[in-house]
């Protein structure tokens, strides 16, 4: 399956899960369509990033091929624009991969992690 290789930007009609099935990672743009997507989804997977992170930059392109291949969005949280979002996730580190299901974070991996983790996560 294709995926895109640039993040995507998230308005609220992306929110669905149907930019999941097009592959890309879709960059958040407000607590609200956060609040939306992880309600609207099954389960989805959030990266939270930096830009300036250097293993940010190493976990983008795991779940840009991930996001093809997978029934859940791929939701990207900068760390910097939305830290009120990060810090309410308790989020540390950065790169942080959560999963979400049925609107709960029911996993989480910090640092740099394998595709295969986080399929097996989703199952």
């Amino acid at each position: 399956m294709p995926f895109r290789a640039l993040r995507s930007s998230m308005s609220s009609d992306a929110a669905s899960g149907d930019d999941a099935s097009v592959g890309g990672i879709i960059d958040v743009e407000s607590t609200e369509s956060f609040n939306e997507a992880i309600a609207e989804n099954d389960q989805v997977v959030v990266d939270y990033f930096a830009d300036w992170c250097v293993p940010c930059k190493q976990q983008t392109p795991i779940l840009e091929e991930l996001s093809g291949t997978i029934d859940a969005p791929v939701l990207g949280v900068d760390t910097d624009e939305h830290n009120g979002l990060a810090a309410e996730a308790g989020v540390r580190s950065i790169p942080t991969v959560a999963v979400y299901r049925d609107g709960e974070e029911v996993e989480r991996f910090v640092g740099v992690t394998g595709a295969d983790k986080i399929r097996a996560a989703l199952e």
